[in-house]
Order: C-alpha cells, then sequence, then structure tokens
C-alpha cells in the first residue's frame, strides 16, 4: 500500500487499480464469513476438506495448465472471450470465467495436448497461487527441451501437496492449543471435535450453499489478479497495465453461460 499509494506512486491507473484490489482484499479477509471461506479453501480450519478430493462442489471453472500448453491458440480461437495467449511466454490463460460452457468445451476437446481442465472454485484458487509460485519459461524455449523443472512440474499435484502441508499445521496448531487447555469432560478431546467436522465434508450428496459457492467464486478471482500482481512484483510500482477483474455485466454473457453443476 505504501509503495503503491497514488500520493506516492503518482496518479497512475495501475497503481491506483491495484490500491483499490488490496482495499478490497481486507475487506474481504476482514468480514468473518468471507474469511471462513477463505480458511476453508486454503486448509486453514480444521473443517477444511482438500479441494481435490471434494467432491461436492461444481466445476465451473476452467483452467489452462500452462506446464502442458504447446501455444498452439486452438482455445483462443474457439473461445477468445475465455482464452487469451500470453505475449510473454506464448501459452493460452484462461482470462475470463464467463465463456458459454459449450464453446469452452469444444475448446476442451479439441485441445492438442490436454492442458484445459474444468475445476472448481476453490481448486481454481489454489492452482493460480501454486502458478505464482513458479518460475516461467517461454513456450519456445521448453519445447527445445531447455525448460528445466517447469517442463516436469504436475501443478495439480502440487497445489495439492500444499495444501495438506497447510492443514497438517493447522491440526498441530489446534492440538497444541487443547493441550494446553483444561479437560472438559462435556467436550472430550480434540480429536473427536475434528472427527465430527471433517465427517460432514466431502460428501457427494453434500449441498452447497449458493451464497458460499458465490463466494469461493470470487476468491478464485482474486486469486488469479493477485498472480498477476504478485508477478510483477507486490513491494515495487508496476510498470504497465495489469488485467482487471472480469466480470459477466451482460445478459447475453450471462446467458448459457459456465454450467451451475
Amino acid at each position: 500500500m505504501k509503495a503503491c499509494h497514488p500520493d506516492l506512486a503518482g496518479e497512475k491507473s495501475e497503481t491506483t487499480e491495484f490500491c483499490m484490489f488490496v482495499n478490497e482484499v481486507y475487506e474481504v479477509l476482514s468480514d468473518p464469513v468471507q474469511r471462513m471461506v477463505y480458511d476453508e479453501i486454503n486448509g486453514y480450519s480444521l473443517t477444511s476438506t482438500n479441494p481435490f478430493l471434494d467432491v461436492s462442489r461444481p466445476r465451473d471453472h476452467v483452467f489452462v495448465d500452462e506446464f502442458s500448453c504447446i501455444g498452439c491458440k486452438n482455445c483462443a480461437n474457439t473461445a477468445p472471450k475465455v482464452f487469451q495467449i500470453e505475449e510473454d511466454f506464448g501459452r493460452a490463460r484462461a482470462v475470463s470465467q464467463c465463456g458459454r460452457a459449450s464453446v469452452v468445451q469444444q475448446a476442451i476437446e479439441t485441445c492438442p495436448v490436454d492442458c484445459i481442465h474444468w475445476v472448481t472454485a476453490p481448486q481454481l484458487s489454489l492452482l493460480e497461487d501454486e502458478m505464482r509460485r513458479v518460475e516461467r519459461v517461454n513456450v519456445g524455449v521448453m519445447l527445445s527441451g531447455m525448460g528445466g523443472r517447469m517442463a516436469s512440474t504436475d501443478v495439480f499435484s502440487s497445489a495439492s501437496s500444499r495444501w495438506d502441508k497447510k492443514q497438517a499445521r493447522a491440526v498441530e496448531a489446534a492440538k497444541v492449543r487443547k493441550m494446553k487447555e483444561k479437560r472438559n469432560k462435556d467436550t472430550g478431546p480434540w480429536w473427536q471435535a475434528w472427527n465430527q467436522t471433517a465427517d460432514r465434508n466431502g460428501s457427494e450428496d453434500s449441498a452447497v450453499d449458493p451464497e458460499l459457492q458465490a463466494r469461493a467464486a470470487k476468491a478464485a478471482a482474486a486469486a488469479r489478479r493477485w498472480r498477476e500482481y504478485s508477478r510483477k512484483g507486490v513491494d515495487r510500482r508496476p510498470i504497465y497495465n495489469l488485467p482487471s477483474y472480469v466480470t459477466c455485466e451482460s445478459d447475453e454473457e450471462i446467458e448459457g453461460g459456465m454450467p451451475d453443476n
């Protein structure tokens, strides 16, 4: 905020936009309900279920595995409102979640390397965060065999593993807190409370609250934006425009959009 505040960085659209985004993040994490959604997605809550194992949520978001993408531009030509090719790296990215599901499915089915996937909103948040941490190279360099670690990275496995580690730390912290507290015969040991709350997660028959699903979708969009800001360096002023949050504004876009289930 200090580096990007307009009073210090000047009246530039990209810095002003970033300040507004940071304020939005602060408001979300300051709200108890929205903070609960964030903690559930990221494994900071004892009631969390690994999003990659949770079958209760709809796969209504699209993600491009950039480690598999070869920059063929098929998806960008098929569904240009959803996919674009990055100039810096030559790979496709999903820049919007507002396209028609049938067109997106066509892009998925015609992709020569199967690099496009339907994912849930929580999964997309974790995948975007994982991509933020990996050094990326141009697709031409990767195809020439000089991509190094990136060429063999499984972003789904990495994101799932990172979630498991965060959840393990959360469980360990809860156990330490409970061990320091006085034993209460009514509540029982800490692991009983854990089992009671964990059993209701991950069930295929469990219903997802529409409001919580909408909040999860918002979190996924924020993760996409934060990845862009992070890639440019959040501790310094951006030097060029960053992508804005894309919303479905027209009825034409909303009608026949991404699947609800």
